[in-house]
Formats: C-alpha cells, sequence, structure tokens
C-alpha cells in the first residue's frame, strides 16, 4: 500500500451513470420522466433524470416564476440531494465552529483582526449551508 492509497478522492464527483429516465426506445420515442407520455426524441427536452414533455416543461418554467415548488427531482436523484444536504450541515456547522472561535478570541485575546474575519466567515459558511440545504429539497 502506498503513501495515498486511503486518501479520498480530492474531487466529489456524483454518479454519472445513465439514468433510468434516459433510455430511448427502438422507435426512437422517450418517456417524460414527470407526466410518463411517449414522445419522440427530437421533441423532448433533456433534464438531468431523463426526458421531459415541452408541456411539463412549460408548467415546471410557470411554477419557478409564480414561486411554485422547484423541479429539483427531475434534475438531482435523491442521493445526489441527499449528499447536497449533508453538504449544507457540514458547512454549517464550520460556520457555527468558525463564528465560535472568532467570538472566544474577541472575549480572551481582544479586538484582533482574525477574530472578525472568524466571525464573518462562520456566518457566511451558515448561510450558505443553508442554502444548499434548501435547494436540496
Amino acid at each position: 500500500m502506498g503513501l495515498y492509497q486511503s486518501d479520498p478522492p480530492p474531487l466529489f464527483v456524483p454518479d454519472l451513470s445513465k439514468p433510468a429516465g434516459a433510455t430511448v426506445d427502438a422507435d426512437g420515442n422517450v418517456t417524460c420522466v414527470t407526466c410518463h407520455t411517449k414522445l419522440p426524441v427530437a421533441k423532448a427536452d433533456v433534464v438531468g433524470q431523463g426526458y421531459r414533455c415541452p408541456q411539463c416543461t412549460g408548467k415546471a418554467e410557470l411554477a419557478k416564476l409564480t414561486g411554485g415548488p422547484s423541479d429539483i427531482d427531475v434534475n438531482l436523484s435523491s442521493q445526489d440531494r441527499s449528499a447536497m444536504r449533508g453538504f449544507g450541515a457540514k458547512a454549517i456547522m464550520l460556520g457555527i465552529a468558525m463564528a465560535t472561535g472568532g467570538v472566544a478570541i474577541y472575549a480572551l485575546i481582544g479586538p484582533l483582526r482574525i477574530g472578525g474575519y472568524l466571525i464573518v466567515a462562520g456566518i457566511g459558511s451558515c448561510i450558505a449551508g443553508g442554502i444548499k440545504i434548501a435547494n436540496a429539497r
């Protein structure tokens, strides 16, 4: 075993295998991942989990404009969404630790720049983690 054999990969790469909704039958038709209608592949819109018919794409865009539910289910798998939530939770925990460290530096040592930087970075990390969790729903 070499020195770097047990190290995790440096970059998270999601599962890039072809999703079940991306199959094209022998006639060149695909199935919409939302309403399950068959349509020619030339008329279908490509989404993360396969293909979608123009009517469902229009409904999703209208829902996005009016503040309705997002269409993340057709773009990300449940494993990808749970990985996003996990990453968001880790970012929030890191943000809390940084902000707590910054406050401790201010309280114990005095007003140093590093304390202020840690507080601001901690708040930013908490916000970024919250956004990541909110987008994964």
